[in-house]
């Protein structure tokens, strides 16, 4: 599934499922650039980081909204992998490893409360997508949506929508979702049913909101 699939998230209309293989962020871990990171090598560090920058911008994107912080989560996952490449030990990849810390920085900023939005429509006219471009009318109608669902994830404890979004909208497993949030599977499960109880109460008196939620599931 890509953002430009689902409504849900019109704001990041141009990329794709960060889980793609064709990815240079998913690609097989390289041994060589693995003991430069933990040697604390620079360039090492720095190709890995060019490696998984978007990736992980695109994990923050989904779980947090459209935010003008952004940019300094996305600094701050990497600050803390690169002081942690010491302890890695390998059990998981990489990418894995690097997802994990992104959504423990995500859930941070989420709980502080203190996160900044950006106006949906600053962010969809920067990302338009080349073709087709949708009529004004419809993208207006999209942005409006995204705008009062996103208004909605925000009234949900942030465990919850973490779980749930990765669920979800990253497509991940009960089993994923309960390796990268650090809880246990009947822990993530449950996050999962009441996030989704609770934002299913609230789009109510919304119809289209409840069909996009709907739509964004049966995809997942």
């Amino acid at each position: 599934m890509t953002f430009n699939q689902n409504p849900l998230f019109g704001y990041d209309l141009e990329v794709g499922d960060p889980r793609d293989a064709s990815s240079p962020a998913l690609a097989g871990d390289d041994p060589a650039l693995l003991a430069g990171c933990r040697a604390n090598d620079p360039a090492a560090l720095d190709a890995f980081f060019r490696a998984h920058a978007r990736y992980v911008e695109r994990v923050i994107a989904r779980l947090t909204g459209p935010t003008p912080d952004l940019e300094d989560l996305v600094q701050t996952t990497f600050i803390q992998a690169f002081q942690s490449f010491a302890r890695f030990r390998g059990e998981a990849s990489l990418k894995t490893w690097v997802t994990r810390i992104a959504v423990h920085v995500a859930l941070h900023q989420l709980r502080a409360g203190v996160r900044r939005t950006l106006p949906l429509e600053l962010v969809t006219e920067a990302h338009e997508p080349e073709d087709p471009a949708p009529p004004a009318d419809q993208a207006a109608a999209s942005r409006q949506l995204a705008r009062q669902l996103h208004a909605l994830l925000d009234k949900i404890a942030p465990k919850k929508r973490v779980a749930f979004l990765l669920y979800t909208i990253d497509e991940r497993s009960i089993e994923e979702v309960a390796a990268l949030t650090g809880s246990s599977k009947a822990a993530a499960k449950s996050r999962i049913w009441f996030a989704r109880r609770e934002l299913m109460a609230m789009v109510k008196s919304h119809p289209e909101l409840g069909t996009l939620v709907e739509a964004a599931e049966g995809q997942a």
